[in-house]
């Protein structure tokens, strides 16, 4: 591999920066749309659950395609698929913008979602290809940031762009980005890099998680709407099923499978994962709901929501310091940290009133994105030391699906929640929150409900952990 890193600092330094843009806007789109949700409702004149498909479409294509493009890149280059990511995420953006309904905005943001797949798949990629050992710390760390800037920046900018000049043009930032993101890769990344000489994919496995990730969210977003025991939402449900029963039965039968089931089997790898998914529903959960608590439930202006937004994401840059409380501690003990500075959140969350002081609001939902900021790093570093080595490379890509696929579970369960407690004719009406109640009163057990299922989530993330911790064959290894 050392045949492709850049020869000088100046390209290397171009390289860190192009990987650092697709970072940062792949992040800002998972977080800049959710605070325009209310606004999204009322234009279209649709229930929550209907304009969350707004997130949960590209979270889904995000998902579903990343092992399709980690594929393509090893046959074709990771600079044409990271290139084309681009591309697609450009043309999502501008359709997003001139969407005039509901259903044109869901179906172009799943295109933003295949482009975010693309861009997320290979970006990590570039670092251990193309920059020398003594670089790669300092690019991880550039990215990481980027990232964390993304998620940041998203919930305010959006709220300010969405207040001063409508929601549209939350799409149209991306095109500036993008074109010159286009231009920059083409003429400074390096065309050659290692390709696989390996050219099969499991296209049957891809097809049977990509029916049963459909069914599933389909099925569950909109069991109020049709009945939970309508035909349409039995047989989505039953078709995500089979689609889970055909892949999991497909990976442990083939050579080259999309994901290795055996890795399961290592219980710290295990609840590492689990506690890590766990955690990341709590965040799609809170992203989704937050800004209708903020807008709908309290009546604060859009850029004022985002402006409190943004506190979810704050605690996320301390989490390059956890590694040195990681070493003194032990990871498990800095990640139960954070777990349980996420259940305090929660059970506060839970006392969210319409007369709540703002003061308390900013307090624990910074308390909140603090825990996410102290127990991610340490989660990571658990997953990735108790990986395989020679499966590392897999690990890495399950986690990238974890990420996506849990966010995408925490919106659709905490929307599920919220929807079946408040008025059902908001639901079955498949109208917005304003049209649909008399009060605000009526929105209480709906966010009281939800965040209830974010305490037991988070319990659950706690005790997956500490199953860490009693699983003595592991231990010594999870202390690193």
């Amino acid at each position: 591999m050392e045949n492709y890193i850049l020869p000088n600092r100046t390209a290397q330094n171009r390289l860190i920066a192009i990987v650092c843009v697709g970072t940062f806007i792949a992040n800002l789109d998972s977080t800049i749309v959710n605070i325009t949700l209310p606004t999204l409702s009322n234009e279209f004149h649709v229930s929550p659950s209907v304009v969350s498909w707004t997130v949960l479409a590209y979270l889904l294509c995000e998902t579903a395609f990343m092992l399709p493009f980690g594929k393509l890149a090893d046959i074709k280059g990771i600079k044409s698929v990271y290139t084309a990511g681009f591309l697609v995420f450009l043309i999502g953006s501008i359709l997003c913008g001139f969407s005039t309904s509901m259903g044109e905005l869901i179906a172009c943001r799943a295109l933003q979602g295949v482009g975010g797949a693309m861009l997320f798949t290979v970006m990590m990629a570039f670092i251990p290809i193309h920059l020398p050992p003594e670089r790669r710390i300092q690019a991880m760390g550039l990215t990481t940031t980027a990232a964390a800037a993304g998620v940041a920046l998203g919930p305010p900018l959006g709220g300010w762009i969405a207040s001063l000049i409508g929601w549209r043009w939350i799409f149209f930032v991306n095109v500036p980005i993008c074109v010159a993101a286009i231009v920059a890769a083409y003429r400074h990344i390096p065309a050659a890099s290692p390709r696989t000489t390996d050219k099969r994919f499991d296209f049957a496995g891809a097809f049977y998680s990509f029916v049963a990730l459909i069914f599933f969210l389909y099925g569950i977003s909109m069991g109020r709407e049709h009945g939970w025991g309508s035909p349409v939402i039995v047989s989505c449900l039953l078709l995500a099923a089979l689609g889970t029963a055909a892949f999991v039965r497909r990976q442990g039968r083939i050579a080259y499978p999309l994901m290795n089931l055996a890795l399961f089997k290592d219980r710290a790898l295990l609840f590492a994962i689990l506690s890590f998914s766990a955690s990341l529903m709590t965040v799609g959960g809170i992203l989704f709901l937050f800004p209708f608590y903020l807008e709908e439930y309290r009546n604060l202006d859009t850029h004022v929501a985002g402006m409190i937004m943004i506190l979810l994401s704050v605690g996320q840059f301390i989490g390059p310091y956890m590694g040195k409380a990681s070493q003194k501690y032990g990871a498990v003990k800095v990640c139960l940290a954070g777990l349980a500075l996420s259940l305090v959140s929660f059970l506060f969350f839970l006392r969210l009133a319409p007369l709540t002081e703002v003061i308390l609001i900013v307090l624990f939902l910074g308390l909140f994105g603090l825990s996410q900021g102290i127990s991610k790093a340490p989660n990571v570093s658990l997953i990735m030391g108790a990986a395989p080595p020679d499966s590392r490379g897999a690990v890495s890509s399950l986690m990238s699906l974890s990420r996506s696929l849990s966010i995408a579970l925490g919106v659709l369960f905490f929307e599920t929640i919220f929807s079946d407690s408040i008025p059902h004719a908001i639901s079955i009406d498949n109208t917005h929150i304003a049209a649909g109640i008399s009060h605000v009163r009526e929105l209480a057990p709906g966010f009281f409900n939800a965040f209830l299922f974010g305490v037991i989530i988070s319990l659950a993330a706690v005790v997956s952990m500490l199953a860490i911790s009693w699983n003595k064959p592991e231990k010594a290894a999870v202390k690193n």
